[in-house]
């Protein structure tokens, strides 16, 4: 009985944190990005995901990166608003705050490959 009474309490537990998960990346989208260099077929090529919550940006890299320059651009005017160097990483949070509603542009430079997106502050 107290098994049953065990499993039903972590279910239900597993089922309210996987909701609010789902509930904090509702407003999330995923910025598209194109490889802006030749990928080599020698190696694996580390592909990074990154979603914008406005004013948040965040990238995943799934598996650490020795190095990676991140530059974001305002995309009528190209100016920079935002660019820093990182090594070691596997996930990257980019706080826009205080920066102008409008299109922008993420570029991401890594020692093998470059990927860019255009994404949308709201």
């Amino acid at each position: 009985m107290k098994t049953k009474f065990l499993l039903l309490l972590l279910l239900v537990v597993l089922f309210q944190v996987n909701t609010s998960f789902a509930r904090e990346m509702k407003s999330a989208h995923r910025i598209e990005l194109s490889a802006t260099t030749k990928i080599q077929h020698r190696s694996i090529p580390i592909i990074p995901i990154a979603f914008v919550e406005s004013p948040m940006v965040s990238i995943d890299f799934l598996v650490p990166v020795t190095s990676v320059t991140i530059i974001i651009k305002d995309a009528e005017t190209e100016e920079v608003v935002y660019t820093s160097t990182d090594l070691n990483v596997e996930k990257l949070n980019i706080n826009l705050t205080g920066e102008e509603k409008g299109k922008y542009v993420l570029e991401i430079q890594l020692p093998a490959t470059s990927y860019a997106g255009e994404f949308e502050l709201d």
